[in-house]
């Protein structure tokens, strides 16, 4: 009993570590096989988008470790919240650390 909790408190305070070494784990394949079947299963269409995905995965695994948990987190739900893509989750952390760098004043 003693070892199954051990496990267990192992496992969930390795969990966050694991987060943070490198984007989350998205399904490509049927994520581009539910794009190309919404306009009519072109395989050119499903080919351009692993290619769009591939790329935009290899930027994200590079610079992971410097993005902020904050964003990460966000931008993973925004991303998985449409099917799991890392072209939008690129988009979403540029977007959220640009913004995070330039906050507008308000004037009354």
């Amino acid at each position: 009993m003693r070892y199954l909790i051990f496990a267990a408190a192992t496992v969930l305070l390795a969990s966050p570590a694991n987060a943070q070494s490198g984007p989350p784990r998205y399904d490509v394949a049927k994520y581009c096989e539910k794009v190309a079947a919404s306009i009519g299963g072109s395989s050119q269409i499903e080919n351009t988008c692993i290619r769009q995905e591939q790329s935009a995965y290899n930027t994200l695994k590079s610079s992971w470790p410097t993005i902020p948990s904050k964003v990460t987190t966000y931008c993973d739900k925004v991303a998985s919240s449409v099917g799991g893509t890392y072209a939008i989750l690129r988009t979403c952390i540029e977007q959220e650390t640009n913004a995070s760098s330039s906050k507008p004043g308000f004037q009354y």
